[in-house]
């Protein structure tokens, strides 16, 4: 073998260029970051200010008192006793309450009615008799014992009416997961008798008149259900509860599967799901309900993983949303009534808050520091402020800020020996606001208003805005995101996209006059456009603006934002609306975002 021996100089030039290995660093290993495991999401809603916690009964909210009744025997299976716990409201009702049958998850096989104790409570504070039921599960009966158990404690509660108060033409269901996927068979599948059982009143109909499912499979001959029936067979909670695979009893999973019996006669159905537990899963369910003229809806949750109902702040925002889609549907279970908002818009001391379908009341006891009370924002568009007392009520001014808002309060008249002529040691303070008050910082969702909707509106209530100077102005007049006088601010949505395909971009914008010119970019799954704000004599005066068309490839979560890349005068401009308008189905073309 031949050596070559490297000249001195040489290794030193090596040295010197850094290709001697025993020099050269490797280069540090980058983990990336996992954005959907727990601790990522806990760390980023705690820079926003949000705890991740587990909801209790005492933390579930709502305002009314309640009592409950535990272990109440809905149906009886040979020696085995079904019950239910049922959550009533104390407050008297004029006419007969809502219902809301309660149905705990568990992938078919594990769980107990005291797993949906925090959404019954928080649903009967908010007016519903609310009835948290037990099932039998995997391990004592297969399919459709448990079906059985959940049409058997509808019937009963429908014939137990008048002992809860309950009108019987107004009850709903709401399950999680595998309870989800129940409730889903309970909607759709009343008038299937293999699927009621002989649990009792017989003579009673099963059918609900409403329906939430929490992130529930309602087809199983296909989609995860399927897949991990055939490729995790010893895995697979769904050959547990069947006995057999999808392949062995097609026909068995087929039954069981609400997406089979869809039809005209099945009700309203809320779907609700988290970013991260496959955001489009009912897609295929929904648009076949909407071919039988069935209402639906779906909403997903900014960062929530499969169960984040069972944790605050997720929790939260979907009662609200659970409550006002039943309150629509069933009616609303507390009409022309303020209940208690405990804690869950403001904290404060010496500050009572109220809500009602389109208002919130503040009951301010003692003194504000200057005069001023300082809220947090609610994601709404604001249609008066006043104050209530005797007399006329008085109009108040609110002042948005980037992260709370502002109202000064008046000062009161006093008599001559300095004492109030009137009790002063409490202001009723009334703010009334376009649609129901809702409030997180958890951003928003954007969705389809409708499944078939071609139009997606981001209405600046709902725009999340980041930098020192941009805010959300909620007045009559403005409704907008405002104050954009650096062009370092940028705001942005997170939309549900559940239709694939070619969209039109549009922005709503108003400039002053003369202060048109600036440059500002609008970028949405992957692709960028750009436009110059033009001059509408106003920047309360709107103008729709259409940006060009994107490709929006697969149904899912987007962020669309506005961010500005040069500013012409004093501000950029204000935005009332963003719009995203499907104009047909994805095209093969070279270029997938196409504008000025």
């Amino acid at each position: 073998m031949m050596r070559c021996r490297v000249p001195d100089y040489l290794g030193t030039v090596l040295l010197l260029l850094g290709i001697a290995g025993a020099v050269v660093a490797a280069p540090p290993k980058v983990t990336p970051v996992n954005e959907s495991s727990p601790a990522t999401i806990r760390k980023d809603l705690k820079a926003r200010g949000l705890a991740v916690s587990r909801v209790t009964t005492e933390s579930a909210g709502g305002g009314l008192e309640i009592a409950v009744q535990r272990d109440v025997v809905y149906a009886v299976n040979g020696e085995r006793k079904m019950t239910a716990d049922v959550f009533v409201p104390q407050a008297v009702a004029k006419r007969p309450r809502a219902a809301v049958i309660v149905v705990h998850g568990g992938g078919w096989l594990k769980g107990d009615k005291a797993k949906f104790h925090p959404l019954a409570t928080a649903l009967a504070r908010r007016g519903y008799v609310a009835v948290a039921i037990g099932y039998r599960l995997g391990g004592e009966a297969k399919f459709p014992a448990a079906v059985h158990d959940c049409n058997a404690a509808t019937r009963w509660l429908r014939a137990s009416a008048r002992r809860y108060h309950v009108d019987p033409k107004r009850i709903g269901a709401v399950g999680g997961s595998a309870g989800g996927h129940l409730v889903g068979l309970m909607a759709a599948a009343p008038h299937v008798a293999s699927l009621q059982g002989r649990g009792g009143h017989a003579d009673v109909s099963s059918a609900i008149q409403a329906a939430v499912v929490l992130a529930g499979p309602m087809q199983l001959t296909t989609g995860p259900v399927a897949r991990k029936s055939r490729e995790q067979p010893e895995s697979s909670n769904a050959n547990k509860w069947f006995g057999r695979t999808l392949d062995q009893a097609p026909e068995l999973y087929r039954l069981g599967a609400p997406f089979t019996h869809f039809s005209p006669r099945t009700p309203p159905m809320l779907f609700l799901r988290g970013q991260y537990d496959a955001v489009a899963a009912n897609a295929e369910g929904r648009a076949r309900l909407a071919g039988h003229k069935v209402t639906t809806r779906a909403r997903v949750y900014h960062r929530g993983r499969h169960g984040c109902w069972n944790q605050h702040p997720w929790f939260d925002v979907m009662v609200d949303e659970i409550d006002n889609f039943l309150a629509q549907t069933l009616g609303d279970p507390t009409p022309g009534q303020l209940i208690t908002w405990d804690g869950a818009w403001l904290k404060a001391e010496g500050i009572k808050v109220f809500r009602g379908d389109d208002r919130v009341e503040l009951v301010v006891v003692g003194n504000v520091s200057n005069r001023v009370l300082k809220l947090p924002r609610l994601n709404n568009p604001v249609k008066t402020v006043e104050i209530l007392g005797p007399g006329k009520p008085r109009k108040l001014k609110i002042a948005p800020k980037q992260t709370h808002w502002e109202i000064r309060l008046p000062t009161l008249a006093r008599t001559g020996g300095g004492v109030p002529n009137r009790d002063t040691s409490s202001v009723r303070i009334r703010i009334t606001t376009v649609g129901r008050p809702w409030s997180s910082r958890l951003p928003r969702v954007v969705a389809p208003a409708t499944t078939g909707s071609d139009a997606i509106v981001l209405g600046s209530h709902d725009a999340v805005v980041v930098g020192k100077n941009l805010r959300y102005e909620p007045q009559p007049h403005k409704n907008t995101v405002g104050y954009w006088t650096r062009v370092e601010d940028f705001c942005w949505w997170s939309v549900y996209v559940e239709r694939p395909g070619r969209y039109e971009v549009g922005v709503l914008q108003g400039c002053g006059k003369g202060h048109g010119g600036s440059r500002v970019a609008v970028r949405v799954a992957g692709q960028q456009l750009s436009f110059t704000v033009e001059d509408t004599g106003g920047f309360q005066a709107f103008r729709q603006r259409s940006i060009g068309h994107v490709t929006i490839p697969r149904a899912g979560l987007y962020r669309f934002e506005i961010r500005p890349v040069s500013k012409k005068t004093i501000a950029v401009m204000d935005v009332r609306q963003a719009l995203l308008k499907r104009t047909g189905p994805v095209k093969a073309a070279a270029d997938s975002a196409s504008g000025e």
